[in-house]
C-alpha cells in the first residue's frame, strides 16, 4: 500500500464505450457496465492507493458478493464517460464501492452501481477480517452517509443531484 500526504476519496477516469460491448442500437449493453466499473476501480486502487487485486504470495482477495445497479440515461458507441469509484461502506470482512458512470462533462448521470466484497482466504475460500492497515485506509477514504440512505434512494439523490448541474 502506497503513502500519500493526501488521499483522493473519490478518483475518477475517462473511458471509451466500445463498439464490441454495445447492442444494435449501440447502447452499452446492460451486462458490460459491470466490467467498465469493476476495470476503473482496479486502475483507481493502483493508482491512488497502490493496492493490486492480483498480487504474488497474496493470501487473501476480495470476490463480490452482491451487486446492484441503476441504468440512468443510455451509455454510446464511441461516446467518453467519466467512471467515479468510491467507498462508501466497511466492516470486518465487507466494504461497499460505489460507481458512477457519467458524461465526460460529469453533468449527467448515466448509472449508479453499488458493489459489495467480501475479503476471502484464498486458501479457504471463507472470509477473513481485514487487516489493520486496510481498515486505517478505509477510515481515511470512506464517504459517510451514503450507504445509509439505501440503494434506492440514492440513485433517487444523485438522480436530483445531476438535475441540478
Amino acid at each position: 500500500m502506497e503513502s500519500q500526504s493526501v488521499l483522493i476519496k473519490e478518483p475518477e477516469s475517462l473511458a471509451v464505450i466500445r463498439f464490441q460491448d454495445c447492442d444494435p442500437f449501440g447502447h452499452l449493453n446492460n451486462a458490460r457496465y459491470i466490467d467498465y466499473f469493476m476495470n476503473a476501480r482496479m486502475d483507481h486502487l493502483a493508482e491512488h492507493y497502490g493496492l493490486s487485486l492480483i498480487q504474488e504470495g497474496r493470501n487473501e482477495s476480495w470476490v463480490v458478493s452482491k451487486s446492484q445497479i441503476a441504468f440512468v440515461s443510455p451509455a454510446r458507441m464511441a461516446e467518453r464517460v467519466r467512471i467515479r469509484t468510491r467507498l462508501i461502506n466497511f466492516a470486518e470482512c465487507n466494504l461497499v464501492v460505489e460507481g458512477l458512470m457519467l458524461s465526460e462533462d460529469a453533468q449527467r448521470l448515466k448509472a449508479a452501481l453499488w458493489i459489495e466484497f467480501t475479503y476471502v482466504s484464498l486458501a479457504s475460500g471463507r472470509p477473513v477480517k481485514h487487516t489493520d492497515d486496510l481498515v486505517a485506509l478505509f477510515r481515511d477514504v470512506v464517504i459517510q452517509g451514503a450507504y445509509h440512505e439505501g440503494f434506492d434512494q440514492r440513485v433517487t439523490t444523485l438522480r436530483s443531484e445531476f438535475r441540478r448541474a
